[in-house]
């Protein structure tokens, strides 16, 4: 099977991840692989030559110009199927197949951003595709409720993780010592809540000086620095210096993950946070805003604590909880997480499923795989209620 994938670059951002992992698993079950992107990012492009999958840098400018370009190389480049992840990857590729197409379509969206109110054309599109992946039941629920025609037509697919690369440190190495350490791994965007976090710790500081943390924030800054500046001078004002970090994206987050006590999101909504899948993986407990998909990753007190993104309080509740377990408990946490990481996100899994759906529509037949995980959380219904 002939596949060709479609992303807007070769960013840090978990999506990207997910797919060059893909792009390796699909190869290495025999498939011709390919990944077309039109933005000059390369931040994974090492993962993309160590699998020895080819990359096809698209040169266009604007919407227009990428459009083109897209349509241009997919009418062009005979591939049985083409997966295309991400909100402007899938409008160009719908575009493109339209009056007709030879090829199979699967298209992909990545996050559980807030429904818009009335038609959302953008999302009747992919009415023109064979199948509809997400990687949140939150996601799917929304892209059935906004596009009712969609029902049926949409899977969800969890993330995969590499076991093998994101795995536990051994205990020895855990010294337990000194202020709680603290790791986020998220991009410096208004609804990733960077500054709900710095409340929380100014907040801790100042009634619960006793819980001592530090918190490191690693993520790619955007075009807009607004989010990432704005933090920056609140980090000065509350007198956080040395205790809150902001980091550039990293490429040694495994060993970021295994360093810290915890990994934190506190987020206002997302998909399926790759953060959190790897740092499950890592064996490390976890902080997560109670939205979205959150309930099927974080069981209260048994790898972790789930708090209300909007309350600063909230956010620091659960910090001083794991605070009081102590060195032994948090490890008790992380070892349910890895667990919990081994049933959900396992890559022959992901792979196998993706490839069942990739094959079924180059062959233009109806998509039949179910649901990974099956569990549809309350969290999941409610954010979409």
């Amino acid at each position: 099977m002939k596949v060709l994938m479609l992303l807007e670059g070769l960013g840090s951002g978990g999506a990207e991840r997910q797919m060059c992992f893909l792009a390796d698993g699909l190869r290495r079950r025999g498939h011709e692989v390919s990944v077309a992107t039109y933005c000059p990012q390369d931040f994974y492009k090492p993962l993309l030559d160590r699998a020895g999958v080819e990359h096809v840098p698209l040169s266009a400018e604007g919407r227009l110009g990428r459009a083109r370009a897209v349509r241009r190389l997919l009418r062009g480049r005979r591939a049985d199927v083409v997966l295309a992840f991400l909100q402007g990857p899938c409008l160009f590729a719908e575009l493109a197949s339209l009056p007709s197409r030879k090829w199979g379509l699967v298209v992909s969206e990545r996050i559980a951003a807030p429904a818009r109110r009335g038609f959302d054309w953008r999302r009747e599109l992919h009415r023109l595709a064979d199948c509809v992946t997400t990687n949140s039941h939150t996601n799917r629920l929304q892209l059935e409720k906004t596009v009712p025609g969609l029902v049926g037509k949409v899977i969800t697919v969890y993330n995969a993780v590499d076991l093998g690369a994101f795995r536990p440190i051994p205990r020895s190495a855990l010294s337990g010592a000194g202020p709680l350490r603290l790791v986020v791994a998220a991009t410096y965007h208004p609804r990733k809540n960077v500054e709900g976090l710095v409340r929380a710790v100014a907040l801790l500081r100042a009634t619960r000086p006793e819980v001592e943390c530090r918190v490191d924030w690693y993520g790619a800054v955007p075009e807009d620095r607004g989010v990432y500046e704005g933090a920056s001078r609140l980090i000065q004002e509350l007198g956080l210096s040395g205790r809150f970090e902001l980091r550039p994206a990293t490429r040694d987050i495994v060993g970021v993950y295994q360093d810290a006590d915890a990994i934190v999101l506190p987020s206002h909504y997302e998909g399926l946070p790759n953060a959190i899948c790897e740092a499950m993986a890592c064996g490390k407990p976890v902080l997560m805003s109670a939205v979205c998909d959150a309930g099927n990753l974080v069981q209260e007190g048994r790898n972790g604590f789930l708090f209300d993104p909007r309350s600063p309080e909230e956010i620091a509740r659960a910090v001083a909880s794991l605070e009081s377990l102590g060195p032994a408990g948090r490890e008790a946490l992380g070892e349910e997480s890895r667990r919990m990481a081994r049933r959900m996100f396992a890559p022959d899994a992901y792979v196998d499923r993706y490839a069942d759906i990739l094959e079924a529509a180059a062959a233009r037949n109806r998509v039949t795989v179910s649901h990974w995980v099956p569990d549809v959380p309350a969290t999941a219904a409610a954010s979409v209620a």
